[in-house]
């Protein structure tokens, strides 16, 4: 192989115009001084041709540590300038040149865009103003992984030759299966050694994306990083097979945005394939019926990241979100938020479709945070107790609302439960409401009903009737003795009615009442009655379980 010399020749700034001296524009015949004076200015602005140089090389060092950096020249210390660097050697100009060492690191052409090359592939070399630059890595293979042919450049050691095909870090048997995207027309692809690409293409191709018609003005940006590392977990596993089983090595391979390791499709015209069955939720009623069940699939202006996880992280400032249909998320496992400040909700309506409802609140609540939500830690664990079923003595001071099979509704003091105007409580069978000290109902206008407290019954209250002031009503076993009393009085208070021979008076007794014994059968039904009345008072009063 042999070197190139490319010449320009340096010309004068776009538009100057020549010195036209008097003598020469009058056309008269020039003097000794005028024609030195030519000649000095001739030779002033003689510029000889400038000569890039450009030769293949071959790259026998690429200084990546503090050890291969060579030393400053007033020995204090090492040359960080020549990091990144590599030792090439020309294949005609250096050829045979040893050691190593000798060869002056170069560095790439181009400051802010640089391939880092591995020993033993080729580079090209240029010259400039007497230093050397590379410029690109030569494509022998057409191999995005390497493209390497060691000792181009001649005479190597032993130990050189030993060290061909092996590197620190890099297994070369790893990757031989890393290949070239698939090119489409008109598309620019930029793409690393390791299985990672960025395509600037579009839709144009039809099937080149699993769309079967051809789009045009589609342009999509796909970025994805890691090679079907996912392919057996969505049945891709034929395609790595293939690729294992070409031996020329060059097949192509397709993007895949559920295959791939991680993706960023970018797209304005285009299905995208996206594979949700193993991140979504399992039911997935609710955004089927709140979002129309909305998928990549259905193509349009879209942005998809797929990936084992996805952060988003500010340092300083918010996180902000905006969608102009809805927001919709969906896992088969939990959703957690964690905010120290305040979680905040502003919205004209709100709903919970849940089969349980647990609300843990106070400075103790985090204390018994219940487990679960993650498939390392299992199913979520049940919601602890609290109030005076509460065995957790870390829930001093937490208080909350946990609907289940049993409902606990527990609060510090003081509590308010506020109620619209269309508020409605209702229970089954059994409730039970229980309030220490005593319970009370007011109203917006002032009348009140209070259980409990030191009347030990019930007080109501009216306002406006001052004339009944506050009622109190005795109840319960109390108020049947109460109502028992009064039917023994008249049980006694008919017997003896019934028991009298005569009425008395001031002058004696009136004389019999009836002619023979006590009416028996008039006492007896006496009692009955009042005695119906008893079973009557005690079934209104004390229902029995």
């Amino acid at each position: 192989m042999g070197w190139w010399k490319f010449g320009r020749r340096k010309s004068a700034w776009p538009g100057s115009k020549p010195v036209v001296r008097q003598e020469r524009a009058s056309g008269g015949i020039l003097g000794f001084h005028a024609v030195r004076q030519l000649i000095h200015e001739a030779l002033a602005s003689y510029d000889p041709p400038e000569f890039y140089e450009l030769e293949l090389a071959e790259v026998m060092e690429v200084i990546l540590t503090e050890d291969q950096l060579p030393e400053l020249e007033d020995g204090s210390g090492k040359d960080w300038n020549a990091m990144g660097g590599v030792r090439a050697r020309g294949i005609e100009s250096q050829r045979d040149q040893l050691p190593v060492d000798t060869l002056i690191p170069i560095f790439p052409l181009h400051p802010n865009n640089s391939t880092v090359p591995i020993r033993g592939e080729m580079v090209i070399l240029i010259n400039f103003k007497e230093k050397g630059f590379y410029i690109s890595l030569l494509n022998f293979f057409n191999s995005p992984n390497t493209n390497l042919l060691p000792g181009l450049s001649g005479a190597r050691d032993e130990e050189m030759r030993e060290e061909d095909f092996k590197y620190e870090h890099f297994d070369l048997e790893d990757y031989e299966n890393i290949r070239r995207i698939w090119p489409y027309q008109g598309d620019n692809i930029y793409q690393g050694r390791w299985g990672q690409s960025i395509r600037f293409g579009s839709n144009i191709i039809p099937d080149s994306h699993e769309d079967g018609d051809s789009t045009q003005h589609s342009p999509n940006i796909i970025i994805r990083a890691g090679q079907l590392l996912d392919a057996d977990a969505f049945g891709k596993g034929r395609i790595v097979e293939d690729l294992k089983n070409d031996v020329t090595l060059k097949k192509t391979v397709k993007e895949d945005i559920n295959a791939d390791g991680s993706s960023v499709w970018m797209t304005t015209d285009q299905s995208v394939k996206l594979n949700r069955t193993k991140s979504n939720s399992q039911k997935h009623r609710l955004m089927s019926k709140v979002h129309n069940d909305k998928n990549p699939i259905d193509g349009g202006k879209q942005i998809v990241i797929n990936s084992d996880r996805i952060t988003f992280n500010t340092k300083r400032n918010e996180i902000m979100g905006y969608s102009a249909l809805g927001i919709g998320w969906g896992t088969p496992w939990s959703f957690t938020i964690d905010a120290d400040r305040q979680f905040c909700v502003s919205t004209p309506r709100t709903r919970f479709y849940t089969g349980e409802y647990s609300v843990l609140v106070g400075p103790d609540a985090m204390n018994s945070v219940v487990g679960g939500g993650h498939p390392e830690s299992g199913e979520p664990e049940p919601f602890p107790l609290v109030g005076p079923d509460a065995v957790d003595s870390n829930l001093a001071s937490a208080c909350g609302i946990s609907i289940g099979e049993k409902v606990l509704i527990s609060s510090a003091c003081p509590s308010f439960l506020t109620l619209d105007d269309k508020a409605h409580l209702q229970s089954c069978k059994g409730a039970i409401l229980h309030l220490d000290d005593c319970a009370g109902l007011k109203d917006n206008q002032g009348s009140f009903l209070r259980i409990g407290g030191e009347a030990l019954g019930i007080t109501g209250y009216v306002k406006g009737r001052d004339d009944m002031g506050q009622q109190h009503l005795v109840y319960g076993e109390e108020l049947t003795n109460l109502m028992d009393s009064i039917c023994n009085s008249f049980v006694e208070l008919g017997g003896a009615i019934l028991d009298l021979t005569a009425i008395p008076t001031g002058a004696g007794p009136s004389g019999p009442i009836s002619g023979g014994p006590p009416n028996v059968l008039a006492i007896e039904a006496w009692i009955a009655g009042v005695e119906t009345i008893r079973a009557r008072l005690c079934d209104l009063l004390m229902k029995p379980e």
